[in-house]
């Protein structure tokens, strides 16, 4: 029989198989843990790409009665207590390496090429 899981953000409820949610109370330590933690594939969908968990909520439609979570504690569910979110880190401002592409010669045989292509 498919076991029922519900997710912490969006108040949808799953319906897994035996083995998967074997798998999952194995990958986050015991079953009464994955119940308090289960985030639904949409709703980390949402977060990852940094809606907050408000946005994401209004996003699927989420009941009202939802209680309020911590945002750090969410950010720590989908990527990891070490981990930092693509969306948060510094952006890279350098452009050696832009340069070097940019300014580089051409293959000799590519400017071969082209000339033939000018003829």
């Amino acid at each position: 029989m498919a076991k029922k899981l519900t997710c912490i953000i969006s108040g949808r409820e799953v319906l897994i198989s035996n083995s998967y949610f074997a798998n999952k109370v194995k990958k986050s330590g015991s079953e009464d843990k994955l119940v308090e933690t289960y985030i639904c594939r949409e709703a980390k969908k949402y977060l990852k790409i940094g809606n907050s968990i408000k946005k994401t909520r209004e996003l699927l439609d989420a009941p009202e009665n939802m209680p309020d979570l911590d945002e750090e504690f969410i950010h720590s569910l989908i990527f990891g207590s070490k981990s930092k979110s693509k969306f948060n880190k510094q952006p890279n401002t350098d452009f050696t390496s832009l340069s070097s592409i940019t300014h580089s010669k051409t293959d000799p045989d590519v400017k071969k090429f082209i000339k033939k292509l000018r003829v």
